[in-house]
């Protein structure tokens, strides 16, 4: 497979023996072509792409986005 981007190429290439890896990356096009359908830049998407992948490498930052969705929920915040 030669698509001229190593990046795409590795996940791809680990992707074919992970059916589970396969739904990520099924997802994460999915998610992006719905992004650009609403016209969201692509740095926007990646800046998104970026904090949920910073949040899955540290337990205590996903605690804490737990935590907010919480409060947000109760409907505490100054939003209410």
């Amino acid at each position: 497979m030669d698509l001229q981007n190593k990046n795409l190429e590795s996940i791809l290439k680990k992707a074919e023996n992970d059916p589970e890896l396969m739904e990520i990356v099924k997802g994460i096009v999915y998610f992006c072509q719905a992004a650009s359908l609403k016209d969201i830049p692509l740095e926007e998407v990646a800046a998104v792409g970026t904090v949920g992948w910073t949040i899955g490498k540290d337990p205590k930052l996903q605690q804490l986005l737990e935590h907010m969705i919480k409060i947000g929920q109760l409907g505490i915040g100054p939003e209410h």
